[in-house]
């Protein structure tokens, strides 16, 4: 397959179509600069990150590709010619991510710590690490997120190792590495994506973490690190994350029996954890409900009857609709349905998820698209 030299491809594994339509609305408002093209690809139904990324890598031959989780939505119009400008600038960059890694402590916990980079996300709302200032377009780093990660050479996908969905991205970095190309986090005036992550799941981390170290470290330093204070970080890590997976499990068989007063105790027995991310919105759905049955509201969010299912699709909407107010990403030729909500149900959404909270709350006054 010859490669195109002017053509980015859009590389996504797909699980959640609701999600990936966001995602897809977002890439059609990008620029793209005279005498390139773009194309989507989307993986349904891969085994893995790595399996699917393989995929949709060998099946596209644009020099320029884009690999980038469902729920993150590039907000910086002019992504494709401020990427280009940092591949061209240096032919040895093999990776492009929006937040890195310099520092190399390779620990289980330390791994997942950036230091380098902007995103906007919903797990710590605006990360804003130290960044490359704009005379020196990139910082080099180790390591970078795989929510999105732009690469302008092919290298095969670790697939036959990180057959999940956890250090596949960390795993493609050195892989560049190894073939002595570098990766790099670009200056950012603001951050270019919104990463709509829910929380990291953690379950499996653990056991890939231990493979890494491995095939990248070797068996001097894993057994370094199993054998001394590794040894409590695995046990503590594989229980912090079994505890959240048990505790969602709780939250969603209240809100799937529809008992509306244990969820309430639920939460309030959770006293500083409840706003954490792994709950986030359980504690919307179980909040706004509170809310609107205090104030007599006749209109509610969580009707009689609801699923659990169409009660999250119901609020990601509502997100999706302030995130494009925010992002001044509206479409104008689509009405977006406000009168699904009331105003408890807006606030408290837009408390939750939007950083520039004056901005939305003005657009919506000044839109007259429901009463605050």
């Amino acid at each position: 397959m010859c490669i195109d030299k002017k053509q980015i491809a859009f590389i996504t594994c797909v699980s959640d179509e609701a999600e990936y339509a966001e995602c897809l609305y977002y890439l059609s408002k990008l620029y793209v600069p005279e005498g390139y093209e773009t194309d989507v690809i989307s993986i349904r139904e891969a085994p893995s990150m790595a399996a699917g990324y393989n995929a949709g890598m060998e099946s596209s031959p644009a020099k320029y590709k884009v690999y980038l989780h469902q729920d993150v939505f590039i907000k910086n119009r002019d992504f494709i010619s401020d990427m280009l400008k940092v591949f061209h600038c240096d032919a040895q960059i093999g990776i492009l991510g929006m937040i890195g890694k310099r520092n190399r402590e390779i620990q289980a916990d330390a791994l997942m710590k950036w230091d380098t980079g902007k995103v906007l996300d919903n797990t710590r709302g605006f990360w804003d690490f130290s960044c490359p200032s704009r005379e020196d377009i990139f910082a080099e780093v180790w390591a970078v997120d795989g929510l999105l990660l732009a690469t302008q050479y092919d290298v095969m996908w670790r697939e036959d190792l990180f057959d999940g969905w956890d250090l596949y991205d960390i795993s493609q970095c050195m892989e560049f590495i190894r073939k002595g190309y570098k990766i790099v986090v670009p200056y950012q005036e603001g951050s270019w994506c919104f990463h709509d992550a829910l929380y990291p799941k953690l379950t499996k981390y653990f056991d890939y973490h231990k493979l890494f170290l491995k095939e990248y470290f070797g068996n001097d330093i894993y057994s370094h690190l199993i054998d001394g204070t590794g040894v409590f970080s695995y046990e503590r890590g594989n229980e912090f994350a079994q505890a959240i997976e048990d505790m969602r499990d709780g939250m969603k068989t209240l809100i799937e029996m529809e008992d509306r007063a244990n969820l309430r105790v639920f939460l309030e027995d959770l006293t500083g954890l409840k706003d954490q991310t792994y709950m986030r919105e359980y504690a919307a759905i179980v909040h706004i409900d509170c809310l609107e049955e205090t104030a007599q509201s006749k209109q509610r969010f969580w009707e009689s009857g609801m699923s659990l299912e169409q009660l999250l699709k119901k609020l990601r909407h509502l997100k999706y609709g302030l995130k494009r107010l925010e992002y001044d990403a509206e479409d104008p030729n689509v009405e977006w349905d406000w009168g699904r909500y009331t105003k408890y149900a807006i606030l408290d959404v837009c408390d939750r998820y939007v950083l520039d909270k004056d901005k939305v709350l003005e657009k919506i006054r000044e839109k007259d698209l429901i009463t605050l």
